[in-house]
């Protein structure tokens, strides 16, 4: 019986892995995921620290230069006023990355806020909550923004909230569905029985157990609002002068691409990259946190 128990201690077990550890063990796993991850970091990084690292101050113009090639001087080259691009296209970077998170945590809000309390509550309620994301759905968005832009002015603030106003729609949907399933599950059901307030139940059950697809759905989010910033300042309603984003260099860069294409590539090169990132980083986060995927 002591050789037994010799054997029984010698064995060794492989420690398991939590949801969020596995999940992580399976998006690093995946290369472009990665990649796309290290690109936004990178992209953030820059854009956080663009004041104290960029090669020219913001204002600074030489309208004698005016647009330039690419030089020693001037790595991207600079615009028709003589400004240097690389110090415009980092700190238009931080408006462009700032509208698209930003307007993407106020439809994560009220989409979470709006999905959760349909699906949980059900019935009438549900109904008509969903009703009224139907009728929302139907109108045109585009439209709506551009008057709100005309009517209250062009403010960055007004922007955020007018794109976040219109992504919410889908999150709502989204969390709902996510909502009726889990609400079906037993523990819901053991947390009711042990007197837990609704809002409780939410907070520590429902929430909780919904963050996988909501994660996923925000990485997809974030590049649709900043399409759509770069989209409506190519039209001239997004950010204004002084203020300028990859959208307003690329409309800018349109203007004169046939002499300076300059203007055009880099801007559209840096936009694409963290589009693709984000994309290439939403899809690698969804199949890691798919429950159902089989474990490597």
């Amino acid at each position: 019986m002591i050789d037994s128990l010799k054997d029984y201690q010698d064995v060794s077990f492989e420690q398991g892995r939590s949801l969020w550890q596995d999940a992580w063990y399976r998006l690093n796993k995946n290369k472009l995921a990665m990649l796309g991850l290290y690109l936004i970091i990178f992209f953030v990084v820059i854009s956080i620290l663009t004041p104290w690292i960029g090669p020219y101050a913001y204002e600074t113009q030489n309208l004698a230069l005016g647009a330039s090639a690419p030089s020693a001087q001037h790595w991207l080259g600079t615009d028709i006023h003589g400004r240097d691009l690389m110090t415009r296209l980092m700190y238009g970077g931080r408006i462009s990355l700032m509208v698209g998170f930003a307007a993407t945590a106020v439809s994560l809000v009220i989409g979470v806020l709006w999905g959760t309390i349909a699906g949980y509550v059900g019935g009438l309620t549900d109904t008509i909550m969903m009703r009224i994301v139907d009728i929302l759905y139907a109108l045109p968005f585009m439209i709506f923004i551009i008057l709100l832009m005309v009517v209250f002015g062009r403010s960055l603030l007004l922007l955020f909230l007018a794109i976040g106003l219109i992504e919410w729609l889908t999150m709502a949907r989204i969390v709902r569905t996510q909502v009726l399933s889990v609400r079906k599950q037993e523990f819901v059901s053991a947390a009711i029985v042990t007197g837990l307030s609704h809002w409780q139940i939410i907070r520590r059950h429902v929430i909780p157990n919904i963050l996988g697809p909501v994660i996923v759905y925000i990485t997809l989010t974030i590049p649709s609002v900043m399409l759509l910033e770069a989209f409506l300042s190519f039209l001239g309603l997004g950010i204004q002068p002084p203020q300028s984003s990859w959208g307003v260099l690329i409309s800018g860069g349109v203007e004169t691409m046939e002499e300076y294409p300059w203007l055009l590539i880099f801007p559209g090169l840096a936009l694409s990259l963290t589009l693709f990132a984000l994309n290439f980083l939403g899809d690698g986060l969804r199949d890691a946190l798919d429950p159902r995927a089989t474990r490597d």
